[in-house]
This record gives C-alpha cells, structure tokens and sequence, in this order.
C-alpha cells in the first residue's frame, strides 16, 4: 500500500475525496492544481504571490527543458531544482512527454526512447526511459513523472494501442531505473506511471492495470486538453478509477479550466496541471465566478467594475475593467502580470472551494450552483 497518500473524505465510491499527499517538502492538501512552471517559473506570476498570496502548495516543472537550460551540473550546484528555484513546497516534474505532440520537438520516437530537438541550439538528443529517470532524480522534484509516448489527438486505433504498449515498457524500464538509483538528491522522491489510450475506456482499463502491477506511487491520466470532448475525457477518468487502487492518488494532467477541474473531481480525480490559466490570461479570456469574459471586448473600456465581485484577489479589489482592458489593448506588460494573477487566483482558489466542500458533504450543490453562474454567462 502506497504510505504517501492518505484519503480523508470521501462520498461515493468513486466519487469526489480529499486527501493528503506527504512529498519530501511538505503535505499537500488535495484535491490540487498545480501551476505549470515550465522553465522554473510561472509565466507572469512570482513565487511568492503563489505562495503568499494564494497558498500553493506544489508546482510543476519541465524536466528535460531544465536538463537542457540551464543544466543539471548547475542545478546540482544550487542544491536541486527546489533551491535553484527557490521554492520549498511540492515540487511535480514531468518527463518531457507532452513534448511528443510537437511537431517542432521530436525528431523521432522508437522503442529506445524519444530523440528531441534542443529548442536552445537545435541539436538532436535521446532520451531514454532510463536518462528520463536519473534526470528528474537529479533534479530532486517530490514527484517526478514516466517518460511516457503521448500521440497526437486523433490518431487511429492502432496508433493508441502502439503507444500505450510503449508507454508500459517504458514504465517498467523507469521503475526499475528509480528503484536502483541510490544517488538521489530527493530520497523521499515519489515516482507516477501515466496511462494512455485516448479516449479508448478498454485501452485506457488495460493501461491502469499494467501500471497498477509494475507498483507507482500514484497514477497519471495523461494525453487530455489536446482536442477530445470533454465527455469522453470524463469517462476514461470514471473508468481507470474503477481499476485504480483507492490508495493511490490520480492525477489527471493537462486541465486547467474552471468547468473541467470540477467534473474531474466530481469523477474522483486528485490532482491536476495546467498552463491554461496563464495562457488563457495572455490571450483576454478571464475566469470569473459569472463566466468567462474577454477583456478586449470594447463593452469594458468604459466599464469601471472589477474584473470578478466575488473574487478576494487584489486584482480584483483595486482595478477596473476598465484599466485592465487599457493595459491589455496597448501591450502593457503589466496588463499580463495582473491578468494572469487573478486567473491563477481564481482556479486555486477554486480548488480550495472544492476541498471544503467535499469535507463538508456539499460538493454536488456546489458543483451546481457554480455551473449555473458560470455557464449561464458563458
């Protein structure tokens, strides 16, 4: 039985839960959303507004973009990734997976690994399930991620059944890698499998049962947000956690939006990523408690509301649409730094709405009071 991961309270079998993940820097409350923290950072948000402000408790990298810039004798120098960074809470790192979907990324893909293009000089490297491993080892992360082989959205049948049988070896190779290694910084380091399969439910079961008999510390869902209907995301959840020991936590990775957080949970998923929040923030689309609203629409230039009334964030309680929408349709940088703030606001706090409700046996009603708000001015 995985000791990392403790189920406080629960509604139906297979329903919404909070628990308690223990990492090697601190217990983090779940369900969580991390912050995506690609190159070390958050896009346009700092450290301590995430921690501060927000309360964060875990973030998640990139491992193969940090391995490459600024590189790992660096980071070891620092004492690990954590202290390069200079963030002390839980700290996720993902294998460079995602990265398979881009074009631009990978040169090739083969039963020994992922051959990558450095995006920094353009040279061409491979990564194997076993250098994936030691990379994150080295970085020290609490979590570090399989190397896994994400297709592209859409693919056929037998494309899905290839790379998920691909993703399984690879997994087998990473939990022998992680088990052998002594040399690790982080020696409370906990390390995840990720099923794949698209939206396959017999594809996705046999997934969650090859990575349940290898033995993860936690179960990843990965290859969602890149184009599949919301409805079918669902549905692998709901079935992998039929399969999934109720011990393990299940990290659904790559959803961010208000709406899809809360049905996964309501699915009885644990943990998520995202960079959404922020992308989302660049581009002008702006959670709030009343929907989504683009704020270079010309209706907020002379608007003088807050972007949200019921947002706590300060964004929120010190500036209009109108200035926001300014900032946002003249460049101004700091119109991003605002903007992504209160979306990164606005989902964890979400999650924090989420927690409290699942412990106080309301999650259902709240679910839908919050869709209804949402999705009516949507």
């Amino acid at each position: 039985m995985c000791s990392c991961f403790e189920i406080k309270v629960k509604g139906a079998k297979f329903g919404p839960r909070t628990g308690l993940l223990s990492t090697g820097h601190g217990v983090i409350s779940s369900p969580f959303f991390m912050p995506v923290a690609t190159k070390g950072a958050v896009k346009f948000v700092t450290h301590e507004e995430l921690q501060m402000d927000m309360g964060v408790e875990c973030l998640i990298s990139n491992a193969f973009i940090n391995y490459l810039n600024p590189g790992l004798s660096l980071i070891a120098k620092a004492g690990g990734l954590h202290k390069f960074m200079g963030w002390d809470k839980g700290l996720f790192t993902d294998s460079g997976g995602f990265q398979l979907i881009l074009d631009h990324f990978v040169h090739k893909i083969s039963d020994k690994g992922v051959v990558f293009r450095n995006p920094f000089d353009k040279s061409l490297e491979l990564v194997s399930p076993e250098k994936a491993i030691l990379i994150e080892n080295a970085l020290g992360s609490d979590v570090a991620m399989c190397l896994d082989h994400q297709p592209v959205f859409g693919k056929s049948r037998t494309d899905y059944l290839d790379s998920l049988i691909r993703t399984i070896e690879w997994a087998e190779v990473c939990k022998k890698t992680f088990d052998k290694n002594e040399n690790k910084i982080n020696k409370k380091q906990l390390l995840f499998g990720i099923t794949q399969g698209g939206v396959h439910i017999d594809l996705r079961v046999k997934a969650a049962q090859a990575l349940n008999e290898i033995g993860f510390d936690g179960i990843a869902i990965g290859g969602f947000g890149i184009g599949e209907a919301q409805r079918d995301m669902y549905n692998v959840i709901s079935a992998s956690k039929k399969v999934i020991p109720e011990h393990k936590p299940v990290y659904v990775m790559g959803i961010g939006s208000p709406l899809e957080l809360l049905n996964a949970v309501g699915c009885g998923a644990d943990i998520f990523d995202s960079a959404y929040p922020t992308r989302m923030a660049r581009h002008g689309l702006i959670f709030t408690h009343s929907g989504p609203l683009k704020i270079d629409r010309g209706v907020h230039k002379q608007s003088f509301v807050p972007l949200d009334n019921e947002c706590g964030c300060f964004v929120c309680k010190k500036y209009s649409r109108a200035y926001l929408h300014h900032l946002y349709k003249t460049h101004e940088q700091n119109g991003l730094l605002l903007l992504s703030y209160h979306n990164t606001f606005f989902v964890t706090n979400l999650m924090k709405n989420i927690r409290t409700s699942i412990n106080e046996g309301t999650f259902w009603e709240f679910k839908k009071d919050f869709e209804k708000k949402y999705v009516g001015k949507s």
